[in-house]
């Protein structure tokens, strides 16, 4: 009798024994099972179910790490999706370190007192990044909320000639700017404090979430962002007349709002900071909106101020970003941006003034008069020549003129002189902030 052929079970131990069939010669062979069971295709196919989720997970936190991280750096003028400390380098007090000298917080009459530590203990918030730095909203243990800006890019000559001009800055107090309430002067490290204003910037309300469920600015509100930032302008120009003071940074970005919605310009003086812009450029990295005489590295001036602000304007009655506007290739762009000015008169020289006013605009009534007005000043201020431009204090009144507004005695007194003991703005350091 002749013996079983014994069975063979395959390494799975989800396959079932080979079945045996026989050959021509009537001898039996052992052949490899080509049948699964519905038990063994189930756990393949869910373990391959798995698989593919583990490895979409995997994917999606190594992409969502990535985007935090770059709203973390304020790419877009975001602001942070979580808070963060503001990192200041200890080392670079250390008093075991050669020519050691700490700073010390330099405080502005009327401003309440704190300490570096206090600032390296406070929970930061990023607010962007511009050609002098990085700002940061911090808020301080006792509850109080500062605008720190940490100096990073800037070309100071040494510590007496920043103290004079901080001395200078300090001193300005005008319901139109951002004051500047202390600052921290070290060899490595240098920090200036402000109000911090709740309200974000022009370039935040006028374009930021465009698209279905916007709130747009109104006119009403965009005619008086515009009268407040000329009359901040307007002060700096003429506080300190013998420095001639400028801002030379006028962007839509440095022109704040409080918590009132008044406008207030920031950043102003550091323009003396500026770092030569390097041998492949004429321009510096980050100098607002650039007047013609500036590109080629001349100095800048209360005249180049006005022109900067005219392209404000422009984009206040545009709605367009400077370095977003389609010039149709015809290179009107410099530094960078785009010539907004020249498209804007390329378009009224085509007689088709209404195409340069923004959209959003187009639903209100009986505003067309206002808007020509606005836009005839902002030509006036944008004047390729420098002599042709009005100055900060005209333009404030021709502004008023369009809103039916009295120019106040007080204010423009306030264009001719500044306080030599600045009190506290319309908004208490630090409340409802």
């Amino acid at each position: 009798m002749p013996a079983a052929n014994p069975t063979v079970v395959a390494s799975s131990p989800s396959s079932l024994p080979a079945k045996s069939a026989p050959n021509k010669s009537g001898n039996s062979h052992r052949v490899g099972s080509t049948k699964m069971s519905p038990e063994a295709l189930i756990a393949i196919i869910v373990g391959d179910a798995l698989v593919l989720v583990l490895v979409s997970l995997l994917l999606y936190c190594y992409f969502w790490r990535n985007f935090s991280t770059k709203m973390r750096q304020g790419k877009g003028g975001s602001k942070l999706l979580e808070t963060e400390k503001i990192v200041y380098s200890s080392s670079a007090y250390s008093s075991a370190q050669p020519g050691y000298e700490r700073g010390r917080m330099v405080f502005f009459e009327g401003v309440k007192r704190f300490e570096l530590e206090d600032l390296l203990r406070a929970s930061a918030e990023m607010l962007g990044k511009g050609g002098f730095g990085t700002a940061y909203k911090a808020v301080l243990d006792d509850g109080n909320v500062v605008a720190v800006k940490r100096l990073k890019d800037a070309q100071i000559g040494g510590k007496t000639q920043f103290e004079q001009h901080m001395a200078v800055l300090g001193r300005l107090s005008h319901p139109n700017i951002v004051s500047l309430r202390a600052y921290y002067f070290a060899r490595e490290e240098k920090l200036l404090v402000y109000d911090y204003m709740p309200n974000g910037s022009l370039f935040w309300v006028l374009h930021g979430n465009r698209g279905p469920g916007r709130t747009p600015l109104d006119w009403t509100t965009r005619l008086k962002i515009a009268a407040g930032a000329a009359r901040g302008l307007a002060f700096i120009h003429s506080s300190c007349s013998p420095l001639k003071l400028t801002h030379g940074n006028i962007k839509s970005t440095n022109i704040l709002l409080d918590k009132t919605g008044n406008a207030r310009v920031s950043d102003f003086g550091l323009s003396v900071f500026v770092p030569p812009p390097p041998a492949t450029s004429s321009a510096p990295r980050s100098c607002g909106y650039r007047a013609p005489e500036t590109l080629d590295g001349r100095k800048l001036t209360q005249k180049s101020d006005v022109y900067a602000f005219g392209v404000l304007l422009l984009e206040l009655l545009t709605g367009k970003c400077p370095s977003a506007v389609d010039n149709g290739g015809s290179g009107g762009g410099y530094g960078g941006l785009v010539d907004l000015p020249r498209w804007v008169q390329s378009v009224v020289r085509e007689e088709w003034t209404a195409e340069v006013f923004d959209l959003e605009l187009m639903r209100y009534k009986d505003i067309e008069e206002e808007m020509v007005g606005l836009l005839q000043i902002a030509m006036a201020c944008t004047a390729a020549s420098p002599d042709q431009r009005p100055k900060m204090s005209q333009v404030v009144k021709m502004i008023d003129e369009i809103r039916g507004v009295a120019g106040s005695p007080s204010h423009e007194a306030g264009f001719e002189s500044t306080s030599e003991s600045p009190s506290l703005s319309e908004d208490t350091y630090g409340a409802s902030q």
